[in-house]
């Protein structure tokens, strides 16, 4: 990292300090001047008393001298702490800042940006400004004043040494600037080992929360994978302790060359100091003093060394920050989503390809949905149909091709207002640590829920009548981790509260992504017999694997390898299945599983 680098870094952590807290400049006002002067008071109390006894002082006016100076060391003993509590405080205040920008920037970015590995890590490399108590986020305000601190102790102690022969002042310099080059050497080797260890942490943590999570810890007891998942760690265990070690050799080789350079500049200054005793050109008071001031200048190059160093991790870290928050964000500008109770959705000539991929994933889509129409998206796993539906509601742009809402590109709509036309429920969901009624209105206070609509949904998703039996009811919390009295749901029933939040929102376009994997057979029957009467009014996009659960949909999109091989009604494609066979990689499965499903389903009555 340049010298520019740090300097662009302090700049910017500065700009935020004087937005966020300018009155906290005062507190590194008044802790340097503190930090500095008392012990050089505190050296300077033997040369007064040896002085005072030499010249034959009063007692008073010794006791009077004694007391000024004690009642400053004590003042300056006390102010000092204060105002480090103080900066302590605002800069656990800057963290979380710092943090929430972090997650406001993360939320404003595409999906695919932090659903890839390469921004995972991005993310992760950026979290070590904020997380960590000591982090740069944390620690710079310290940092900085520590580091204006050695400077004007060095100044200071420079003055002060004003008697000192020129040769003398040359031997303490030539040392500061070895032990300097030490700790650049230190700094060197610790960037290297933290870029080492970066990806690795990233494995490691993953890991061990398998490790720890319950959902995961059925299926690791029950394979015995324990065995594995121990061999997986050991092997990043292994590697982190070779990049440690290697640390630790250069560390040792450079704090034993430090400890040297700071033995030979010690005695060198305290030998001449003893042959200026001896030689009469200082006195045993100057002496005392000298002393005193040469051992505190030789801690203050070391807390400047110490503190530069730390200095330049916090700019690093700083630095894997804003190339976070600099990442550029689409989606943020652009016209407002019109709000319509009717849209009509054009794919044309849509591909989409996931970074570093070796194809594309989605080749030339075309379709249209009309409004109010009810449309199935089905294929085998990895045919592209969860893609389509993310291209969809925005959470990946395409890669070629364009997508039309009402005539319009979507890309020309901010993220937010065109969201805002979607109630989606994925497969893949996650709720939180607050109630029922909270997480399917996803709402911040309970007073902002509209409960009627709330009890419509969980009607039409069919849990209403288990929710009402709880003693909470609707109030109850869904996280038995971090409340005792909260309620594990079925993966079933989970399904069924999803299905209720994006009701809920009742937006003019509803998706649903696998939405009865989880249910039993009378559950999903139910389901499909209330879908007409939750869909009334509205685009609706069902997804399935499964051909036989998608007869009641106008439209059956049928996909595979990332293509639309064909298109129709439920009895068109019924029609059509032996090309739809000849055009999918499981012939067997798949018309074994058509007919069987199919079957069933006439059997069942719907």
């Amino acid at each position: 990292m340049s010298k520019n680098d740090v300097i662009d870094n302090v700049k910017y952590l500065l700009s935020h300090w004087c937005k966020w807290n300018k009155k906290s400049f005062l507190y590194v006002a008044i802790r340097i001047p503190a930090l500095i002067v008392v012990p050089i008071l505190i050296a300077y109390v033997p040369k007064l008393i040896l002085e005072c006894i030499d010249q034959k002082v009063a007692i008073g006016q010794f006791i009077i001298y004694l007391g000024c100076l004690s009642i400053l060391i004590v003042l300056g003993s006390w102010i000092a702490p204060y105002m480090q509590q103080k900066l302590d405080g605002v800069g656990q205040i800057f963290r979380m800042r710092y943090a929430v920008k972090l997650f406001n920037k993360t939320m404003s970015l595409d999906y695919v940006d932090i659903e890839s590995m390469h921004g995972r890590e991005k993310l992760e490399r950026s979290k070590v400004f904020t997380d960590a108590f000591y982090s740069g986020a944390q620690s710079f305000c310290d940092i900085l004043c520590q580091f204006g601190q050695s400077i004007v102790g060095v100044i200071s102690s420079m003055l002060l040494l004003y008697k000192l022969p020129f040769l003398m002042i040359i031997n303490i310099i030539v040392a500061c600037l070895t032990e300097f080059l030490l700790y650049r050497i230190d700094y060197k080797s610790d960037i290297k080992t933290r870029d080492g260890m970066s990806s690795m942490d990233l494995k490691f943590n993953y890991f061990d929360r398998m490790s720890h999570d319950f959902k995961s810890g059925k299926d690791i007891r029950l394979y015995s994978a324990g065995e594995w998942l121990l061999h997986v760690l050991a092997g990043l265990l292994k590697k982190y302790t070779k990049i440690i070690n290697e640390y630790l050799k250069v560390s040792f080789s450079v704090n034993s060359g430090r400890a040297f350079v700071i033995a030979i500049r010690d005695m060198i200054s305290y030998a001449f100091l003893i042959y200026s005793v001896l030689q009469d050109t200082i006195s045993i008071s100057d002496f005392i003093f000298y002393f005193a001031i040469i051992a505190g200048f030789s801690g203050y190059v070391s807390l400047l060394n110490e503190q530069y160093n730390q200095l330049l991790r916090c700019s690093l870290e700083c630095s894997k920050y804003r190339e976070y928050i600099d990442i550029p964000e689409k989606g943020t500008e652009g016209v407002l989503c019109p709000i319509n109770e009717r849209y009509k959705i054009q794919f044309k000539q849509v591909s989409f390809r996931y970074e570093d991929a070796e194809k594309d994933t989605l080749q030339n889509i075309n379709f249209t949905i009309d409004p109010g129409e009810n449309i199935a998206i089905v294929g085998e796993n990895g045919a592209g149909k969860s893609t389509v539906i993310k291209l969809l509601c925005g959470l990946y742009q395409v890669t070629g091709g364009q997508i039309l809402l009402n005539g319009e590109n979507i890309q020309q709509y901010t993220l937010d207002s065109y969201h805002s036309c979607f109630s989606v429920a994925f497969q893949d969901y996650y709720f939180l640590p607050v109630s029922i009624a909270q997480n399917i209105a996803l709402c911040p206070s309970e007073d902002e829920i509209d409960k009627n609509r709330l009890y419509q949904a969980l009607e039409f998703a069919g849990i209403r009548e288990l929710i009402e039996a709880l003693p909470n009811k609707e109030q109850t919390k869904m996280n038995k981790t971090l409340f005792k009295d909260a309620v594990d749901f079925s993966g079933g029933e989970l399904q069924k509260l999803l299905l209720a939040r994006a009701l809920y929102k009742n937006a003019p376009i509803l998706i649903l992504d696998e939405p009865t994997a989880a249910l039993d057979p009378i559950a999903e029957n139910e389901l499909y017999l209330k879908y007409n009467s939750f869909s009334k009014d509205k685009t609706t996009v069902f997804i399935s694997h499964r051909l036989s659960s998608t007869r009641f949909c106008d439209r059956i999109f049928f996909m595979s390898d990332g293509c639309i091989i064909e298109m129709g009604t439920h009895e068109e494609l019924m029609q059509k299945k032996e090309n739809i066979i000849k055009c999918t990689k499981c012939k067997v499965i798949i018309i074994k599983r058509i007919i069987y499903e199919d079957f069933k389903l006439l059997l069942s009555g719907i």
